[in-house]
């Protein structure tokens, strides 16, 4: 989940509320084709309360929410009154909060009353949270993080410190998604976690991977 000013001009050109890109379209397709609709309704699920944890905390901050975009790199919430540290930190971990919420109750619930669903609901929310909390500077965690930095010590040493986060927390990310790509029947789903993390903190720097290729 992304939070933005809308000062930003990428996202003031958008003129509906909400915008479904074709980036998510495409993306959900394919986890529907590798997963199962089972599946995929578990993510959408899972996803749908983080990010509605984070709504939630905006409105109770008195932020309007001016547009609500699900792109193929996640959401981004799009709102008109800049917070202060304190509150940008609630903001950032509302989701996750919400999340592990869900994780929680879904997990007594299916223990209680048994069924499948219900556990890897738990499983999966539990998983969204923990990802959502890798403290780099496009995730909920490294956000938190950061306004925290700024609140305490300044802009400045929450820019370095975010910095030097993003690389250890890129480089953590490739180490093991390797380590479990080149195992006997290993995943490739850290690695391309890592990917996602060295090219989303890359553009948020401004020198993205996509515009160094092209």
């Amino acid at each position: 989940m992304e939070l933005m000013l809308t000062r930003n001009i990428m996202y003031t050109a958008m003129t509906h509320k909400v915008n479904i890109t074709s980036g998510f379209l495409l993306l959900l397709i394919a986890v529907t084709v590798l997963a199962g609709p089972k599946r995929t309704l578990i993510v959408a699920l899972a996803a749908a309360v983080h990010e509605l944890g984070h709504l939630a905390a905006l409105r109770l901050l008195g932020a309007r929410v001016e547009r609500f975009s699900l792109a193929g790199a996640g959401a981004r919430i799009v709102f008109a009154r800049r917070l202060s540290y304190p509150a940008e930190m609630a903001a950032a971990l509302s989701g996750p909060l919400a999340g592990a919420l869900l994780a929680g109750l879904a997990l007594w619930a299916g223990r209680r009353w048994g069924g499948n669903f219900l556990l890897e609901l738990a499983a999966v929310s539990a998983l969204y949270t923990a990802v959502n909390l890798v403290p780099a500077s496009i995730t909920d965690g490294g956000r938190a993080l950061d306004a925290a930095v700024s609140f305490f010590f300044g802009p400045d040493a929450a820019w370095h410190t975010a910095l030097t986060l993003d690389i250890l927390c890129v480089a953590a990310a490739f180490i093991a998604g390797c380590a479990l790509f080149f195992r006997p029947n290993g995943s490739a789903a850290v690695l391309f976690y890592a990917f996602f993390l060295l090219n989303g903190c890359c553009k948020k720097r401004r020198f993205g991977v996509k515009s160094k290729l092209g």
